[in-house]
């Protein structure tokens, strides 16, 4: 919503990516801004002819959930296309980014796959610093545990990669009833049976951030869809049949 500014470079960013022209479509779900972003997107149709779709809402203001399923609702009309990557309209993909992530999809048991997302603000400040250092612990070091362990806890929400076959059988339709539909995507992939993956080597920087008053407001979102999220999947946090499988497993050991 409202981002001439930044949309343009960011779909020339795309057409740079190392990755087969013919097997790329850039699909812009425009929340019906009011600014010159349509102006930007048509002019990137007529540069990119055939690889830039510019899909607008006419009303806008339902959020980012809403804005989403507007576009899968056109893309999943089309049995072309056969990987979703959702992005945000600020953040730049490395080249290599989108052919290490899309690799793992040639494995059918993976849904979905995310990357290693940096603070990439220019020019940076104190506050900008110090989200890019607790990236690295929370992209490197968090989501690389958590991948040894077998379960991610969450998509990044600027680089979610999904298989056809993952986004169809979610629902072909992202959560619209908390703040943190990634989460919730992510949670339904793999309780459907399907891995997600944390790509450390396809690197996307995001803009975050500079000042304490929008990174409150930003964090503030996302405790609050956390709590949602939390009570939509309580039964899965203190599941009684765990104990009960602990001990058929201790039985079977002792035998």
């Amino acid at each position: 919503w409202n981002e001439a500014a930044v949309i343009g470079t960011s779909i020339d960013r795309l057409m740079l990516l190392d990755y087969p022209r013919a097997a790329l479509r850039i699909y812009v779900v425009d929340d019906a801004s009011t600014d010159e972003t349509p102006d930007v997107v048509q002019a990137k149709m007529a540069q990119y002819p055939g690889s830039v779709v510019h899909l607008r809402r006419d009303k806008g203001g339902q959020g980012k959930a809403h804005t989403l399923n507007h576009g899968l609702t056109v893309i999943l009309a089309d049995e072309w296309m056969q990987a979703v990557l959702i992005m945000d309209s600020d953040v730049i993909y490395e080249r290599s980014a989108l052919r290490r992530m899309t690799r793992h999809l040639a494995d059918p048991g993976v849904g979905s796959v995310t990357a290693y997302i940096k603070e990439g603000s220019r020019p940076g400040n104190y506050m900008t610093r110090f989200i890019g250092y607790e990236y690295i612990t929370a992209q490197a070091g968090a989501r690389r545990s958590q991948e040894v362990l077998g379960v991610i806890a969450c998509l990044a929400g600027g680089a979610q990669l999904h298989s056809r076959a993952n986004i169809e059988a979610v629902g072909g339709r992202i959560d619209t009833t908390t703040l943190a539909e990634d989460t919730v995507t992510t949670f339904e992939t793999q309780r459907a049976g399907r891995q997600v993956i944390f790509e450390p080597h396809a690197t996307v920087w995001a803009e975050e951030p500079g000042s304490i008053v929008a990174l409150w407001k930003q964090r503030l979102r996302w405790a609050r869809g956390n709590v949602q999220v939390t009570r939509r999947f309580k039964q899965l946090w203190f599941r009684p049949q765990r104990s009960e499988e602990r001990r058929v497993g201790k039985e079977c050991r002792s035998r």
